[in-house]
């Protein structure tokens, strides 16, 4: 009687693992050209906290073209973390950092994430 309760919240949890991801958070580049997005599991929009710390949930923020085309995501500890990109559009070529976790080159669409 225990054992199908059971293999039913595993079923759950399992099924939530493959969801994609929750987008929570979004910064566009001061040029207009690229959208930065948070997302973070979908399971973590089931944990209940306190209001204003649903930023704390880790994820992931991806770089976008204006035509959708994604110029690659890195890992964060904490979803908030988008607020802290830095857009360097007036060198060469253009990049967007995140100190001590990526820097993006928005040139060749690429990602380089440091420590992971």
């Amino acid at each position: 009687m225990i054992l199908l309760p059971a293999i039913g919240a595993f079923a759950a949890i399992a099924t939530l693992a493959f969801l994609p991801l929750d987008p929570v958070r979004s910064a566009e580049s001061p040029d207009g050209a690229f959208i930065a997005v948070a997302t973070r599991p979908y399971f973590y929009a089931l944990v209940p906290v306190m209001p204003g710390q649903s930023g704390d949930a880790p994820g992931r923020i991806t770089i976008y073209r204006k035509d959708g085309r994604s110029c690659g995501s890195a890992p964060v500890d904490m979803v908030w973390m988008i607020q802290d990109l830095r857009w360097e559009l007036s060198k060469a070529p253009r990049e967007v950092s995140l100190t001590a976790v990526a820097v993006w080159n928005l040139d060749v669409c690429s990602v380089e994430v440091y420590g992971r």
